[in-house]
């Protein structure tokens, strides 16, 4: 889990270096900079998405753990293991979405619509997971 966890912040550190670099090519006054900035942010978006789907599968790994210490098939086993269920789909939505973004930098509208809808389908599945197991927040 910690490495997990290790590896969302280096990917949110990564996303905070290209929002950087893309305020810093915005402010000078290159003829490209435009550009050069939208790649920039469009870079930041993919390394924020791959930090929270690292942040999620930490999620379901801790669920995981902690359902270890529980009798299968408990009322508590199930609800973690049904929490990390929800942490996966979600972790799998924010994948979808850096692999959209990443497709649109390449050029690859369709591919980007495709990979907004799987994302839009695992937020869905996400969200159905948790109805289904009864773990709504109050």
């Amino acid at each position: 889990m910690r490495r997990l966890r290790d590896d969302a912040d280096r990917a949110w550190a990564i996303a905070d270096g290209h929002r950087t670099l893309a305020a810093e090519i915005e402010a000078g006054d290159e003829p490209d900079a435009f550009h050069r900035a939208k790649a920039q942010h469009l870079l930041g978006e993919v390394a924020a998405h791959h930090g929270f789907a690292y942040h999620e599968l930490a999620n379901a790994a801790e669920a995981r753990a902690g359902a270890k210490v529980h009798p299968r098939e408990s009322p508590q086993w199930r609800l973690l293991i049904d929490r990390s269920f929800t942490a996966i789909r979600r972790a799998e939505a924010h994948h979808e979405r850096a692999a959209a973004f990443s497709a649109r930098t390449a050029g690859d509208e369709a591919a980007a619509r495709r990979h907004e809808i799987a994302a839009r389908e695992a937020d869905r599945r996400a969200v159905d997971s948790l109805v289904e197991s009864g773990d709504l927040p109050s």
